[in-house]
């Protein structure tokens, strides 16, 4: 897949998060889109039909669990669209535990993984969907 005609969404309400990524994320050419909160983060994805999504699970207005749960429920896009969901939740949590059954592709630590990581299991992710 040619970057150039992949659209990311970012979802994330830490600034300095989405702004580190939107600096890697576009310095390879992708098409970027960001979103504050998971409403605004839904509508996009919806909206725009991204090639991928990266999401935070903690956020106002929706959390990243209801936003990967209406996204897989959005037709044949929707079921198959890559989700990376990028948390300080362990897998082991809870929280997380509830949002297994919607499939995400990956599960990232923020605490464990930096932009130029991310960007590389993203192309990884993205070489498998061709």
């Amino acid at each position: 897949m040619n970057p150039k005609d992949t659209k990311i969404l970012l979802i994330d309400d830490d600034e300095m998060i989405l702004k580190s990524l939107i600096t890697v994320f576009s310095a390879e050419g992708f098409q970027m889109l960001t979103a504050r909160d998971g409403n605004e983060g839904l509508v996009q994805a919806l909206n725009k039909e991204p090639n991928l999504i990266i999401t935070d699970v903690e956020m106002d207005k929706a959390d990243g669990m209801s936003v990967l749960h209406e996204i897989r429920k959005a037709g044949p896009w929707g079921e198959k669209v890559p989700v990376i969901i990028l948390t300080n939740f362990d897998a082991n949590d809870e929280v997380m535990k509830g949002i297994v059954a919607d499939k995400p592709s990956l599960f990232l630590l923020k605490s464990k993984v930096n932009p130029v990581e991310i960007l590389e299991k993203v192309k990884d992710l993205l070489s498998k969907e061709i």
